[in-house]
């Protein structure tokens, strides 16, 4: 019992150091934000910082692979609640998700740069979370049209979705080129159309 409490403890620890790097590059950005001012924040010692991360670009990489796994799993909770039959809507609608999200927290977005991407999903699922991702892909199997694929094939192809709507967001909604998201997404639909057939 012991045991179990220490291991809650440090998750504690490493969750608080998180919350406040998140809430620190927020606010002061990543080139200004110290480790001290992320310990300072989070109201532990600066040695508890380099028991669970090595510099500040390591704390950031977690924070990035935690908030783009929390995305995609939203976007899916949310396409699953629509009980949408046809596959090529319900991928329309789960893209579709992900980009509101974005231009609603266009902050998180600046946050997270270029960074939203299936490898950091792929680093969230070597961590223990797989089942949220395998639920992803076994629904995407499910579709009649995607039946021909294995899972490794579905798996390209959430890759190569991700990819694109994380590029195109912060291109569009963040540098607003070459047009804004709104104006781009006719087209990006498009290209995840052609992508699925």
């Amino acid at each position: 019992m012991a045991q179990r409490t220490l291991k809650q403890q440090k998750e504690q620890k490493q969750g608080d150091l998180l919350n406040s790097a998140y809430h620190c590059f927020l606010n002061k950005g990543f080139a200004k934000t110290t480790i001290d001012d992320i310990v300072q924040r989070a109201q532990v010692a600066k040695g508890t910082f380099y028991l669970y991360f090595h510099d500040k670009e390591d704390i950031m990489k977690h924070l990035v692979i935690q908030i783009s796994s929390q995305i995609v799993i939203r976007a899916y909770a949310q396409t699953q609640q629509q009980q949408i039959s046809d596959f090529l809507p319900a991928v329309l609608f789960f893209i579709d998700t992900i980009i509101e999200y974005f231009k609603s927290n266009k902050d998180l977005l600046k946050l997270i740069e270029r960074n939203f991407s299936w490898p950091l999903v792929v680093e969230y699922l070597s961590e223990g979370n797989q089942a949220e991702i395998n639920a992803i892909l076994e629904e995407l199997l499910s579709y009649p049209q995607m039946r021909r694929l294995d899972q490794d094939e579905a798996f390209r192809i959430l890759y190569m979705i991700v990819e694109l709507v994380g590029s195109v967001c912060y291109s569009s909604i963040i540098e607003e080129q070459p047009a804004s998201i709104d104006h781009l997404k006719p087209t990006l639909y498009r290209m995840v159309e052609k992508m699925l057939m």
